[in-house]
């Protein structure tokens, strides 16, 4: 097995040590012959893979979080919009060990968020060659693993880079923070997104001046450290689009609808109120997302510019990747769960 690891030094928990440890448990696995290489700008990972086939490499191993993922994914399908689209079968095969801030990929497909004990697990299934087809999504030429969307969830993003730019860490605290402030900015001055989707088996989705609208390719749609963020409980790889959006998000009301997304209300006496407030919809074949004006838009973590118009589609069986057969065992924790586990940690 001819296996290319594509490395993101600039990854957020990435670090020489860590890839000293890493690096002997895949070597270990038998007839696997490994060649590594580093990034050294943003979407070489991209570049370095772009137009490979399976004669070249039957593994590619992303030794990244959520960001190289997407620039590998793009460089091996090309341009999502193109007439044809390679056969996951005639292009190399996707393997991840997680090193970035929130690693949704590599979590919803069922690894443990640690590097070291991720590299375990994978080295299992490229033993035994365990692999499966997954869903992607598709934003206008571009493709997406895991989440995109306006507004929110784009604009924190941005302003999290910024903190980044000047020296400041990616933590799920400074996440939560500057979701406040933007969630407190867009109770003033509201995006307006107007929503079109079509399901896998013809229901149709219509909204007008939407404040947020997520769109998701699995479940949970992001983590903030071990919290799983949760849009669409019943999403996965092997299934379209969800949709989850706040129509309102002022008042209390609205204050619910963003809270539910957390699982703070996990015995539902809130239900009422959030469900006045939310839209759901699930297994999206096509959606479209247009604003008035230009609004920030994000890809799988990654801050993509600003827009008007967003044309999203899921495609079926799109890549061959590495993981457990029975994925999604994080994101079903609840708020409670999660809080009782770190209370026994500490």
């Amino acid at each position: 097995m001819r296996v290319l690891l594509v490395s993101n030094p600039n990854s957020t928990s990435q670090n020489a040590a860590l890839f000293r440890q890493v690096l002997p448990v895949i070597r270990d696995v038998e007839g696997l012959r490994l060649l590594t290489q580093f990034t050294h700008y943003p979407g070489h990972a991209e570049d370095m893979v772009r137009g490979m086939t399976r004669e070249d490499f039957d593994v590619i191993l992303v030794f990244g979080g959520d960001g190289t993922v997407n620039e590998v994914v793009n460089g091996l399908l090309g341009p999502a919009n193109a007439e044809s689209r390679p056969a996951p079968q005639d292009i190399p095969a996707l393997a991840v060990i997680p090193t970035g801030s929130a690693n949704v990929f590599v979590r919803a497909l069922g690894f443990p968020n640690t590097p070291v004990e991720a590299a375990h697990v994978l080295a299992r299934m490229l033993e035994r060659d365990i692999r499966r087809e997954v869903f992607l999504g598709t934003w206008n030429d571009r493709w997406f693993a895991v989440n995109a969307g306006f507004g929110l969830d784009a604009d924190v993003l941005a302003r999290v880079d910024r903190a980044r730019e000047k020296g400041f860490s990616a933590t799920p605290l400074r996440y939560l923070a500057v979701a406040f402030q933007a969630l407190q900015r867009a109770r003033v001055h509201p995006p307006r997104i107007s929503v079109r989707a079509v399901s896998r088996s013809g229901e149709t989705f219509e909204a007008e001046d939407v404040p947020v609208m997520f769109t998701s390719n699995t479940n949970p749609w992001t983590f903030l450290g071990p919290l799983p963020v949760v849009t669409n409980p019943r999403n996965s790889f092997e299934q379209g689009l969800g949709l989850f959006g706040v129509s309102d998000l002022t008042g209390l009301d609205g204050l619910v609808g963003v809270l539910h997304l957390f699982g703070v209300d996990h015995r539902h006496w809130l239900n009422k109120v959030a469900d006045a407030r939310t839209l759901h919809f699930e297994d999206a074949a096509e959606v479209d997302l247009t604003c008035p004006k230009p609004h920030r838009f994000q890809a799988d973590g990654e801050s993509e510019g600003k827009f008007t118009d967003i044309h999203l589609e899921s495609v079926p069986q799109a890549l061959e990747v590495f993981a457990p057969i029975d994925p999604h065992p994080a994101s079903e924790r609840s708020f409670r769960a999660v809080l009782r586990d770190l209370v026994r940690i500490k």
